[in-house]
């Protein structure tokens, strides 16, 4: 009977610390690496619903990079690919990310995070409905 009462203890204790360490990679999930845009959704299932449109990453931002700081901040470093001849060559902005919400703001604007991985990250905003969009997604890997 000893016996029975500890093993149910050690499986409680190991789910219990288990789910903390779920808990903590899940919060820093967003900036555990440099994020590229990226063009192909490794994970559609977890689009919003109604008609979404992939934000067209363009030529001279294929070579940027991101990094969600654990500071609030965004740096955004350029390739040497530019867009135009006034871009910086790195551009630090604040951020805030709710992960009970999964709301991140940059630069004011609000998004909803859809997909977080060691994989992907996808966010998305709502768009006009004129556009015959609903949402516009923003892919990185």
């Amino acid at each position: 009977m000893i016996k029975f009462k500890l093993v149910g203890l050690i499986l409680i204790l190991f789910t219990t610390i288990s789910s903390c360490k779920e808990d903590n990679a899940a919060s820093v999930s967003i900036n555990h690496k440099v994020w590229a845009p990226a063009l192909i959704d490794k994970n559609s299932s977890s689009n919003p619903s109604g008609q979404i449109l992939y934000y067209a990453v363009l030529d001279c931002e294929k070579d940027d990079s991101y990094r969600f700081g654990t500071d609030g901040k965004l740096t955004i470093n350029r390739g040497t690919n530019k867009c135009n001849n006034a871009e910086l060559s790195t551009e630090v902005v604040n951020y805030t990310y709710n992960l009970s919400n999964k709301e991140l703001i940059i630069k004011g604007v609000k998004y909803t995070v859809a997909d977080e991985s060691a994989v992907q990250l996808k966010y998305y905003t709502a768009i006009p409905n004129a556009t015959g969009f609903q949402s516009l997604i923003f892919l990185f890997e």
